[in-house]
């Protein structure tokens, strides 16, 4: 009797684990939501919570990509721009400001002019 309700407690929790881990999309910790580049006005990038991120001014998208994020560390994992894919940022949030910089040398990326201008150590402000 015990190894039974020992079995559906264990079955449970794996279960469970599961459900968290589809939920989360793997980027838990990270910040979703609409920010503006600074010294810009419009200029910005939205991450989703479902891994996807745009590129936007105004109303304008420029690029469509997708994201994934282990620790510190956000990397672009695809886009619709061109860009080779999997480069790594590390990335810092404060509450309202989020940071990137290059994990490896921000040169190997210089030929990707859009994502080497928008995530070399750049900040980007939360908006309501």
């Amino acid at each position: 009797m015990k190894s039974k309700k020992l079995f559906v407690l264990l079955a449970g929790l794996v279960i469970l684990s599961f459900i968290v881990t589809a939920c989360g999309g793997g980027n838990s910790g990270f910040p979703t939501g609409k920010f503006i580049k600074e010294g810009t006005q419009e200029y910005g990038l939205k991450f989703n919570e479902d891994g996807t991120f745009e590129v936007f001014n105004g109303d304008t998208v420029f690029v469509h990509a997708t994201y994934k994020v282990s620790g510190n560390v956000f990397t672009e994992t695809g886009n619709d721009g061109g860009c080779e894919p999997n480069v790594d940022f590390n990335y810092t949030f404060d509450g309202s400001k989020l940071t990137f910089t290059y994990v490896g040398n921000p040169e190997d990326d210089a030929d990707c002019a859009g994502r080497y201008a928008d995530f070399n150590n750049v900040t980007y402000t939360l908006t309501k």
